[in-house]
């Protein structure tokens, strides 16, 4: 392993970096960890299919967000991103809470099926169709954040599952040449 040292040139010794190493995927995990253990919890109690629906759907929603009110990833990405819901909304201020969960759930990498689904739309056409008067609205604004609006919209979405994961990895590796 090579010799990580601080700001200061000192070496960190290797229980330290595990240490934040170790923090920083329980942050990540977390919230799929308290999804899974209320779905287990609920299997085990015997609850009924649509009790157990309900409340993981509710899980899920203060995770994502959903139509009542905003979850983790809204609340995330607004620190995370220097206030740009904020912004977005102060730029855009007609603009109705689906289009912002939309909006996170596209920045998020999320598919318009999943995205429609979590914001309480029809169909996964109701999601692109949102998307797609967003990229056109952040083009034809005038804002000085549409650039940093529209690059986090993809053009195209993402498929969940093994084609994903593998198209998003492939993205930050070298090619090997054959």
């Amino acid at each position: 392993m090579k010799k990580q040292t601080d700001l200061g040139g000192q070496p960190v010794a290797t229980e330290i970096v595990r240490h934040k190493q170790k923090r920083r995927i329980n942050e990540e995990v977390v919230l799929l960890s308290i999804f899974a253990a209320e779905w287990f919890l609920s299997e085990e109690m015997h609850y009924t299919d649509e009790y157990r629906r309900k409340k993981c759907l509710e899980k899920l929603q203060e995770i994502l967000g959903g139509p009542e009110k905003p979850g983790y990833l809204q609340k995330r990405m607004n620190q995370r991103m220097d206030g740009i819901l904020d912004r977005l909304c102060a730029d855009f201020e007609d603009l109705k809470p689906k289009d912002i969960l939309i909006f996170c759930y596209g920045a998020a990498g999320l598919t318009a099926d999943l995205s429609a689904r979590l914001a309480g739309l029809k169909n996964a056409r109701a999601a692109s169709v949102i998307k797609s008067r967003l990229r056109k609205r952040f083009l034809l604004s005038d804002s000085p954040h549409a650039k940093e609006y529209l690059a986090l919209l993809p053009q195209k979405g993402c498929r969940f599952g093994e084609e994903m994961l593998y198209l998003h990895n492939l993205k930050f590796r070298k090619k090997w040449k054959l």
